[in-house]
């Protein structure tokens, strides 16, 4: 308990710090893609939604972004995509014909 309120004192307060695990590293900042760039990463989408690791080498050098950037923007496109066409399969809860509780609860008897 003393090293603990000691620890304290000095400064080090955060969790991390007091039981002496390494600080977290720093995220990296979002990318802006140009207009261009998503121009040219949507054409490529549209042939293959799963390119190659040499394909995205080269996607990435011809854009002049890391082959990080461009892999993990495959991922989050191929995830939109997937989220899409889960919500358009959804039938519209919105639409649906509205209760007649009279006649929904008759049904509902045994016979």
């Amino acid at each position: 308990m003393a090293e603990a309120e000691a620890r304290h004192r000095s400064g080090m307060q955060n969790l991390t710090e007091f039981i002496g695990s390494e600080p977290s590293k720093k995220r990296k900042r979002r990318t802006s893609f140009t207009p261009q760039a998503l121009e040219i990463l949507n054409s490529h989408f549209e042939k293959n939604t799963h390119p190659s690791g040499q394909e995205m080498t080269e996607i990435a050098e011809k854009l002049n972004y890391d082959r990080e950037v461009v892999r993990v923007w495959f991922c989050n496109k191929r995830q939109a995509l997937k989220n899409t066409i889960k919500r358009l399969k959804q039938p519209d809860l919105g639409m649906a014909a509205p209760m007649d509780p009279l006649t929904d609860s008759l049904e509902e008897l045994p016979k």
